[in-house]
């Protein structure tokens, strides 16, 4: 072994020395941990300067544990040896989640003294991460302690319907991506204003919260990015004026601020003056800012009045005109046609040839295997290949409909079957009924996509749906490129590329006949 490798590992059991003369009870658990198939690598307290405090581990799981659950290198435990376990302990632990990269942060095993004290934390537990309590008692006097961790993630994990994630993808659950998010990132970094398009639930909001995330973490190059978040869906009703997107905006750019430490002269009353002002002092330090606008629909559909929304876009457009190296915006949503006329009724339209465009399709194929996979193998269930194959015919890989076909299989399994479970395509096959029934509502969404991405796209689904002829020249170019670039239809094919919306179609809508369409 290397000289650093013995300095670790002298280290290591100086660390371990410590939480062993504050606890001396729990001196076994290193070796216990190790024989179920975790090697614990650090050891750190949580509280430094009290006599006591409980102490986080952190493991690297086995091999076979590691591909038996898709772990991530390193494994987060914390030892809770308190009577009554304490809240503190799990802010603390959530507070090194953030920090520490290489740990799983699907879940923490949690040793603890206190026999009720998964009913006593459950409430601080956030629902993104999977907290495994066992008492020091059980660890120590389990006779195989390797079948009691498997046991205790098959369960956990399991039965946590990780397909089921109704909300944007974040940490764990954040699959694939990789081209979109390495381009957008680049054209923010270059000062472009960027339209973000895509079908609902595509994973739009998803992609834009991670990259807001590796910004404030200052990831990457040294040009330093200020994310500033807006979900217009979140806005109080009584906020949904220019004034007060306005006011909303200044409140969470001096939240970002004061989290960047960007130090700032005293703040005006003024919104737009404030907000100057935070823009001016980033630059002294060499940093942009990014506003993200989610759902921008909302400023132009009706739920704002079209004048507010016209006018918070023309204010950001002209803050970016006339800063361009320090502020940049992202509008997302599904409609680009809303910002593509000149003129809306008898305003300029302020976003007119004005963004680059950024469409957002399905998930590449082998990104949304791995997912399947990845997110099957933490639940005990192996997706064959001929599986996944009918996984991305039916879904496109659409975030979404992966996960809501992936969800059927994951709840016709009982837990106890999970060593893993093996799934085929005939398994799958027997799901597909449900499925359509499932994604109905999903399907209408797709129409209506369609029709607002391209007014003749419908019909043009139609014939394809019904392998009808169409005769279109240069409209039926126009509309299967916009299809393409929504992820509709298959670039490659000219066909379609989610099967379970040509079969939709195929039920709900009569065959067309021939005609020429011009």
């Amino acid at each position: 072994m290397s000289a650093i490798g013995n300095t670790n590992l002298v280290v290591l059991q100086e660390c371990f020395d410590d939480f062993v003369r504050q606890w001396p009870e729990w001196a076994e658990v290193r070796g216990r941990l190790q024989r179920a198939g975790l090697d614990v690598t650090s050891a750190r307290e949580l509280n430094t300067g009290d006599k006591r405090s409980s102490w986080i581990l952190l493991a690297l799981p086995s091999k076979a544990l590691h591909q038996a659950f898709d772990l991530a290198p390193e494994v987060l435990v914390l030892c809770a040896p308190w009577e009554i376990a304490q809240v503190n302990d799990i802010k603390r632990l959530e507070e090194t989640f953030r920090r520490e990269l290489r740990v799983d942060q699907g879940f923490a095993l949690v040793i603890v003294q206190d026999t009720s004290a998964q009913a006593r934390l459950g409430a601080t537990i956030p629902e993104a991460r999977r907290y495994i309590f066992v008492t020091r008692d059980r660890l120590q006097t389990e006779p195989d302690p390797q079948a009691l961790l498997r046991e205790m993630l098959r369960n956990e994990l399991g039965g946590r319907r990780l397909f089921d994630n109704r909300r944007p993808a974040t940490g764990p659950q954040f699959f694939g991506r990789a081209r979109e998010f390495e381009a957008l990132e680049r054209d923010v970094r270059l000062g472009h204003c960027l339209g973000l398009y895509g079908l609902r639930k595509v994973g739009k909001t998803s992609l834009l919260r991670r990259l807001a995330g590796k910004f404030r973490q200052h990831e990457g190059t040294n040009t330093r990015v200020i994310p500033v978040e807006l979900d217009l869906l979140a806005v109080d009703y009584k906020q949904r004026t220019n004034a007060g997107l306005i006011a909303g905006l200044r409140k969470a750019a001096d939240e970002e601020a004061i989290n960047a430490r960007i130090e700032a002269p005293r703040a005006v009353s003024d919104h737009h003056g404030r907000i100057l002002q935070l823009f001016e002092a980033a630059g002294r330090l060499g940093a942009r800012w990014l506003f993200i606008v989610d759902e921008f629909e909302s400023l132009l559909d009706g739920r704002f009045t079209l004048s507010d929304g016209i006018e918070l876009l023309s204010w950001m457009r002209g803050v970016a005109q006339m800063h361009p190296e320090r502020f940049s915006f992202v509008l997302a949503g599904r409609n680009r046609r809303l910002l593509a006329p000149a003129r809306m009724g008898r305003i300029d339209n302020p976003m007119y040839r004005f963004l680059r465009e950024v469409p957002l399709a399905g998930m590449a194929d082998e990104e949304c295997r791995t997912m399947v996979r990845r997110l099957g193998r933490r639940m005990g269930l192996a997706f064959s290949a001929d599986a996944l194959d009918v996984i991305m015919r039916e879904t496109g890989g659409h975030p979404s409909l992966v996960r809501t076909l992936g969800d059927l299989v994951d709840q016709s399994v009982p837990l106890a079957a999970r060593n893993p479970a093996q799934v085929d395509a005939a398994a799958l096959a027997r799901h597909l009924p449900r499925f359509g029934r499932e994604v109905d509502d999903d399907m209408r969404e797709l129409v209506q996509a369609a029709e607002d991405i391209e007014p003749r796209a419908l019909e043009r689904l139609k014939h394809l749906a019904h392998r009808v002829p169409w005769i279109g020249g240069d409209l039926e170019a126009r509309i299967d490129d916009a299809l393409e670039r929504y992820g509709i239809l298959d670039a490659q094919a000219h066909a379609f590329r989610i099967d379970r919306f040509a079969a939709w179609l195929r039920a709900n809508y009569r065959a067309p006949v021939t005609a020429a369409h011009g």
